[in-house]
């Protein structure tokens, strides 16, 4: 296998948009791997050179630049251009290269097919790893070995946290938890902004509000080791303001709501998965 040590991992990355982007510049921060030993392959010549220019790294707009001497390629594209792309790809890599695809809802057997290539990982990132506060989680090909599986660990621990999944189904799942998860919190913060500027906040004002409310609370969840529903009840005193809009919330069975949404965006990421 050519594996080199940790901090010459050598990358390619097809794709510099949000995610492409974030994963490149999180290894690169995290001095995983060098800039000399990233490249960076974008049709887009002005995304293409920003990113270059931020990471001191070489980039390109053919695949004919991926040499060998690559561990890891990063399949970062929109699904629309998945075929087109993986069949150019075909020619371009080496039977010991790790493909790594973040792609949703296309899964390793028809990478594998429209590639020619058997060690594929699929990755379900989400875009806190632009801060590196990522949350991904993978599962490989079967031709994908144990040493390989800590390079992709190391990968993606540098954009914040990642674990293995035992199945190809839980890509599905976590793409309706963790892939999709930040824009439901997102649409939370948009209701209490919206809600505490009626109440007569500035916007500014709103914004700082919710937005340390959220994260302090994350915070205070992480650290505390206790479960989301034991915090919720110390914050809910019996009769008062935290349980007047709790029963709201039921009343309007907005738990089962969100429970319904979520189990919505797994049906969709399985319906995109079938060939």
């Amino acid at each position: 296998v050519h594996l080199q040590c940790e901090t010459s991992m050598k990358l390619a990355v097809i794709g510099t948009g949000n995610m492409g982007g974030a994963i490149a510049t999180a290894v690169i921060q995290a001095e995983l791997v060098l800039p000399k030993n990233l490249l960076l392959i974008e049709p887009d010549q002005e995304k293409r050179e920003y990113l270059g220019n931020q990471l001191s790294c070489a980039t390109s707009n053919q695949f004919d630049d991926l040499s060998e001497n690559f561990d890891l390629i990063l399949l970062a594209i929109k699904p629309q251009i998945s075929r087109e792309v993986l069949t150019n790809l075909r020619d371009h890599l080496h039977s010991h290269q790790l493909l790594l695809s973040i792609l949703a809802g296309t899964s390793i057997e028809s990478i594998q097919r429209l590639s020619d290539h058997t060690k594929v990982v699929r990755i379900m990132p989400n875009t806190p790893a632009q801060l590196a506060q990522g949350m991904s989680v993978f599962h490989a090909a079967k031709e994908v070995n144990w040493t390989e599986k800590e390079l992709v660990k190391q990968l993606l621990d540098s954009c914040g946290k990642c674990f293995e999944v035992r199945s190809e189904i839980m890509i599905d799942a976590a793409t309706a938890i963790s892939g999709s998860g930040p824009a439901y919190l997102f649409y939370l913060g948009e209701q209490m902004v919206i809600e505490a500027m009626k109440l007569g906040f500035s916007e500014s004002e709103a914004t700082q509000l919710v937005q340390q409310t959220i994260f302090g609370s994350a915070q205070l969840w992480l650290n505390s080791g206790e479960s989301p529903g034991t915090l919720r009840q110390r914050v809910t005193s019996l009769g008062g303001t935290t349980a007047a809009a709790i029963e709201k919330f039921n009343d309007l069975k907005i738990g089962s709501g969100i429970q319904q949404g979520i189990h919505q965006a797994f049906l969709r990421a399985v319906e995109l998965s079938k060939p």
